[in-house]
């Protein structure tokens, strides 16, 4: 099920679309599942109460927040650089992710899951963010 996720991604990578809209499929997109990861930490901290997973797990999406498209916390971010954002926090939720098996509250498999998800959904993400808008 959880590959299922990087079809949107697959797709905004690979389909015949204007580079435009593959950074606006690919951002959007990715954001939505950035906000579904760190509710998954958030669950995971719930088992035991973790005030730092708790922490943790709300950074990633408020930091998602200001990666929308305009508005007064965006920052007048472009969406090149918004893009190049989104990776870098997808790449942060992995020491996250690293903790909170470590901590034994995501279960045993959780880590090398999310390694492979997140290799293939970073592999679609730059080859995006390497496009040059015209």
């Amino acid at each position: 099920m959880g590959f299922a996720g990087t079809l949107p991604f697959l797709f905004a990578a690979l389909a015949p679309l204007d580079v435009s809209d593959r950074y606006v499929l690919s951002l959007a997109y990715g954001l939505v599942i950035l906000c579904f990861m760190a509710g998954t930490l958030w669950g995971f901290a719930a088992h035991r109460s973790d005030a730092f997973g708790y922490g943790a797990s709300v950074i990633p999406a408020i930091l998602a927040f200001g990666l929308l498209t305009d508005h007064v916390l965006s920052l007048g971010l472009g969406t090149v650089t918004r893009h190049w954002l989104l990776i870098a926090l997808f790449v942060g939720l992995l020491p996250l992710d690293h903790w909170m098996q470590k901590q034994h509250l995501a279960p045993p498999w959780w880590l090398s899951l999310r390694l492979s998800i997140t290799a293939v959904v970073l592999a679609c993400l730059i080859f995006v963010g390497l496009q040059p808008i015209p």
